[in-house]
């Protein structure tokens, strides 16, 4: 049986050797284990060629075996620690998004293109390493680099996160229909980056609640360091309805 890499990231990292394919993978950690943190599941397919030993790949044939009955390896965990910033951008495939009843939809990954870009204030969910919402004034991948650059203050070498939907009435409040926990604190955080250009970032909250994850996504997932970055393009809400109509309907419900 083939062997499938997987990088767990969403709010933790780990890369799995796995004998399933994605869609078998994202269901069995969704709905067939016991040690899943949160509901929904976030991964990328990782180029199965791609090896390192530090990351122990060395040994990933000898460790992602069939069991003895002839069913397959479902998970075989390789590194837990500091994982997506060993992992080559080159290396990343597919992200795979797993709603808590074990749906997947798959998306493509490419270089991004800022040119058409909206203006911000944007608001990103981050989600590994780090966990914080921020407001912010920098596009996705200005927003990236400021936060992998190591000459700065505070730096990871890598970061992914998604945009999250800022849609604001003509009194400056959020959407009724975006399910945000304490939406006049955003709206406050918004008002206060607008009001100060030179402010390029505020932390809304450091280790948010992600109810409704999946129906707060605006343009996308974006994967980036200091070199470059990778953007997972988010269907809009008629093309989900449409042509994935399972999946969001599950993703709908939280």
């Amino acid at each position: 049986m083939d062997i499938h890499l997987y990088l767990m990231c969403y709010r933790t990292e780990a890369l799995v050797a796995s004998q399933l394919k994605a869609e078998e993978f994202g269901a069995y950690m969704a709905v067939g284990t016991q040690k899943k943190t949160f509901g929904n599941v976030v991964f990328f397919e990782i180029d199965p060629t791609f090896r390192s030993k530090e990351l122990h790949l060395d040994q990933v044939e000898a460790k992602c075996k069939a069991h003895p009955d002839g069913t397959p390896r479902r998970s075989k965990y390789m590194s837990l620690y500091r994982v997506m910033e060993r992992v080559p951008l080159s290396a990343y495939g597919k992200l795979h998004l797993t709603t808590r009843d074990g749906r997947v939809l798959s998306l493509n990954g490419r270089d991004f293109d800022e040119e058409n870009s909206s203006e911000g204030p944007f608001m990103y969910a981050e989600l590994c390493p780090l966990t914080s919402r921020v407001v912010s004034h920098l596009g996705p991948k200005a927003f990236a680099q400021r936060i992998t650059d190591p000459k700065t203050t505070v730096c990871v070498p890598r970061i992914f996160f998604a945009e999250t939907q800022v849609e604001l009435d003509d009194g400056g409040h959020l959407a009724s229909y975006l399910p945000y926990a304490n939406p006049s604190h955003i709206e406050d955080c918004i008002r206060e980056v607008e009001e100060r250009p030179n402010k390029l970032g505020k932390t809304v909250d450091r280790n948010p609640p992600l109810a409704a994850f999946y129906r707060t996504i605006a343009t996308g997932f974006y994967l980036g360091d200091s070199t470059g970055i990778k953007f997972y393009a988010y269907p809009d809400v008629a093309t989900l309805d449409a042509e994935h109509h399972t999946w969001w309907r599950s993703a709908s419900m939280g």
